[in-house]
């Protein structure tokens, strides 16, 4: 009796489980600016496909979350990222962090996502509703608004800050730490 054919070429689990990461992680078109895009315009489609992809398997960020290793290829991507990113301001330093501080939030973003849509909770047991008129009167007031913290108008949101903040520190980070030191 022969092995399955896959497992010619996995060697194990967790092998299978980094394979399936770096698909996810490539599945949105990964790569640099096109030369027309802002750095900023980039960062913002590269977040939405990103999350695109996440979302679009069945624990997505969990898989990505939990992975070792990416393929040569996909490093090679996120190479040519990082150096579109020193092309138009940023330091090494910089254009490493904003991406992988983005890719953090993604992550994180779409496991709440997809544990809120999961049908049970953590221990097993179905996941009680909550009731909005249970909750204390600002937050509320704040869910009844259409605040939420899930979903593409809270994702939304979260770019936008990150893309401002990001904006504020890059002069600064720039200009080097003695820049940075005197604005704060």
């Amino acid at each position: 009796m022969r092995s399955p054919a896959l497992y010619w070429h996995i060697r194990t689990k967790q092998e299978l489980l980094d394979g399936m990461a770096d698909a996810i992680c490539r599945a949105p078109g990964m790569g640099p600016p096109r030369d027309d895009e802002t750095w900023q315009d980039w960062l913002l489609r590269r977040a939405r496909a990103y999350r695109a992809a996440l979302l679009a398997r069945r624990d997505g960020a969990r898989v990505v979350a939990h992975a070792r290793s990416l393929s040569h290829e996909t490093v090679a991507l996120f190479e040519r990222e990082l150096a579109a990113m020193v092309e138009r301001g940023f330091t090494p330093a910089l254009a490493l962090h904003t991406i992988a501080a983005l890719t953090s939030y993604v992550n994180g973003f779409v496991l709440r996502e997809q544990a809120a849509a999961a049908p049970e909770s953590l221990d097993g047991a179905p996941a009680a509703p909550r009731s909005v008129d249970e909750a204390p009167a600002v937050l509320a007031a704040a869910v009844r608004e259409g605040g939420g913290t899930i979903g593409g108008e809270a994702f939304e949101h979260g770019l936008r800050v990150f893309i401002a903040g990001t904006s504020a520190v890059l002069p600064q980070e720039r200009d080097g730490p003695a820049a940075a030191s005197a604005a704060r």
